[in-house]
């Protein structure tokens, strides 16, 4: 405490760390971030209250701004995946737990419920994405005490060619809640298409995990690589 407006910055050609100085226009914590070629958007999260909020950041400036197109629903402990063309919020908490998914639009910065949620309510998960697939991980469902049984560890997965959500079947070795992803690796079967994703820390019955679970994305199946 208190909750921070704060934007740092890493340097991918040499690991460096700086604050560029331009922060997000209001204050805010458990929020998610999903990005365009040009553009990051931090979406919802909780001032408090919650709030349906899209800040913007400018790649090419590290200017941020609040282009004024907000999330449908208000809600904090989302997650957040993109395609080529939109990015995806799914999940949270307003104050109930919540299964929806909504969109923005990189073309015009438009939001919308495209109506297909995610198959189960839950908060505190995880996002990354393939090329084809954005993937929701773990999370949980229990009321504020953090019950150990409403931790998960379920992999929901939206399809980018349709929009349409389901579950695959293939589960993080680890239930755990308020964790994080991220998703890399060139594949040589397909060039340039990313091979895994990868959900790392979290917190489960009031333990914080160092765990780091794989997704594959050419066969949905998760392993833990050790």
């Amino acid at each position: 405490p208190p909750y921070v407006s704060t934007i740092d910055r890493i340097d991918f050609s040499n690991e460096t760390t700086s604050a560029p100085g331009n922060n997000l226009p209001e204050v805010k914590r458990s929020h998610a971030g999903t990005s365009s070629n040009s553009y990051g958007y931090f979406g919802g999260g909780f001032a408090p209250p919650y709030v349906s909020t899209i800040d913007r950041i400018d790649f090419s400036s590290e200017t941020t701004s609040a282009p004024g197109n907000n999330l449908p629903q208000a809600r904090d402990g989302l997650a957040a995946v993109s395609s080529d063309s939109y990015g995806y919020f799914g999940g949270g908490n307003s104050p109930s737990y919540v299964s929806t998914v909504d969109r923005i639009d990189f073309s015009n910065e438009t939001t919308s419920a495209p109506g297909n949620n995610l198959p189960e309510v839950r908060s505190g998960l995880a996002a990354c994405s393939s090329s084809s697939y954005g993937y929701f991980g773990g999370g949980f469902f229990s009321p504020p005490t953090y019950n150990p049984a409403g931790n998960l560890n379920t992999v929901d997965r939206i399809d980018f060619s349709n929009e349409t959500t389901s579950a695959p079947g293939n589960n993080l070795p680890q239930a755990r809640q308020r964790l994080a992803a991220t998703s890399g690796g060139t594949s040589q079967r397909i060039k340039g298409s990313r091979t895994y994703g990868y959900f790392g820390g979290g917190y489960k019955n009031s333990s914080v995990k160092n765990t780091l679970d794989r997704i594959d994305f050419f066969s949905d199946t998760t392993s833990a690589p050790g």
